[in-house]
């Protein structure tokens, strides 16, 4: 049969050990989870930066794309103006030979009538018919002009208000610069145990083996 005295070293060995591997137990399940939880958040911003990278290069692409559609707008719509200025020009230019034949007719009629030696009021009044058609034909030719200025205001506002609108359509595509993503929480750390909470279990050993001393003692402490 055991003594009483190593029956209370060996009860306290025993606390003593299990309070130990408890406590390492708790270190290492914490440590463990820190780690975790560490990796987790690196691995979260790499997900972020990497994300936040490839908008940005997207981006960048649109605005290029942007700048590409821009420039060939302007174009497009400089070439539709040069073709309506050069029609309304060929419209005055053809304009300005109508009135020039208008004004050798009405030469030509009052040449005639002179040659003819017609005089009196027969002679003025072929006169006056020459100077009413010659007005006749002005009016029509600026009346003409008029609704040729006026197509060509219509047509040169539209090219104007289908730029503007395309040219707020591709802005759309690049109104709003992406922004990162917003960061994942830091991780929150998770305490071990303590280094007072394995004094007190290993306090608590040594009274486990107190008490298996006493019990086999008759109820007698080592010290008493």
């Amino acid at each position: 049969m055991c003594e009483p005295v190593s029956m209370g070293i060996m009860a306290a060995g025993s606390a003593g050990l299990g309070a130990i591997g408890s406590h390492q137990s708790a270190s290492a399940s914490a440590r463990a989870q820190n780690e975790g939880a560490i990796n987790s958040y690196k691995h979260q911003l790499q997900v972020r930066e990497y994300r936040w990278n490839r908008e940005r290069e997207r981006y960048g692409h649109q605005i290029a794309q942007y700048k590409t559609q821009t420039l060939e707008n302007e174009a497009a719509a400089n070439r539709a103006y040069v073709s309506e200025q050069q029609r309304l020009n060929n419209i005055y230019q053809k304009a300005k030979f109508t009135q020039q034949d208008q004004l050798i007719k009405m030469a030509q009629g009052s040449g005639k009538i002179a040659a003819s030696g017609m005089t009196g009021k027969g002679a003025d009044r072929l006169s006056v018919d020459y100077v009413n058609a010659f007005r006749i034909q002005q009016e029509k030719l600026k009346e003409s002009l008029l609704k040729a200025q006026t197509g060509y205001d219509t047509r040169t506002d539209a090219i104007r208000r289908q730029q503007i609108s395309q040219q707020n359509q591709d802005f759309s595509n690049v109104a709003y610069a992406p922004e990162p993503g917003v960061a994942p929480p830091a991780p929150v750390m998770r305490q071990g145990p303590s280094g007072l909470s394995l004094a007190t279990g290993l306090m608590g050993a040594g009274v486990d083996g107190l008490s298996t001393y006493a019990k086999f003692n008759d109820g007698k402490l080592p010290f008493a």
